[in-house]
């Protein structure tokens, strides 16, 4: 019974993380990208990776981490978003959500 209030848990936070990822990308100014809200995302996607892992959540971990790793190449300035990259940003984070609504069966 433990491990399904964790699960659940887990399932309740990453729904608040996947929504900042949502919020933060549609609301970038790729003219000016904030760097705010890029760490808010990486901060968000470096949580539901995290997490994901204690649960041996493979898929989860996998997406959460190439979206952590575009965020991460953001922050150093080797890579400029766009609104393509963007778009498959948001496609991603819709992913992640569709994972965790269904968390014991994202490894399908």
């Amino acid at each position: 019974m433990q491990d399904e209030e964790f699960i659940q848990s887990f399932v309740e936070e990453s729904k608040v993380h996947v929504e900042t990822v949502e919020s933060e990308l549609l609301n970038l100014n790729l003219q000016a990208v904030d760097m705010n809200s890029v760490n808010n995302i990486f901060r968000a996607v470096h949580s539901i990776k995290g997490s994901s892992g204690f649960f041996d959540f493979t898929r989860i971990v996998s997406l959460s981490h190439a979206m952590e790793n575009v965020f991460g190449e953001v922050r150093a300035g080797q890579m400029h978003l766009t609104a393509d990259r963007v778009d498959i940003l948001l496609s991603a984070n819709d992913c992640l959500r569709v994972m965790i609504d269904d968390v014991m069966n994202s490894g399908q």
